[in-house]
């Protein structure tokens, strides 16, 4: 099934876009970058509501919510390395 869209839809779309790539809350604090308030903000409600009106879903980038800032340690500590090391099936 294919779905037309206008280009008045697609212009909402394309602002609704905007505002979910510029009001997206850093994973430390929860905390919209833009307008400080507590995540989802009123303008990332509105614009994922407008994705869902239309039945479409955002474009994603990966590293959007600047996941660096969570505050982890910056060294690799192994952890996974040592649990999977631990006894495999084949052994």
């Amino acid at each position: 099934m294919t779905v037309f869209l206008t280009a008045a839809i697609q212009e909402q779309l394309d602002y609704a876009q905007e505002q979910l790539d510029r009001h997206t809350a850093p994973s430390a604090d929860n905390q919209c970058a833009v307008c400080g308030e507590e995540d989802p903000c009123s303008l990332r409600r509105v614009a994922l509501r407008v994705f869902g009106r239309y039945g479409c879903l955002p474009r994603r980038w990966p590293g959007a919510s600047r996941p660096e800032r969570v505050g982890t340690p910056k060294v690799w500590s192994g952890w996974l390395k040592s649990a999977t090391s631990v006894a495999s099936p084949t052994d």
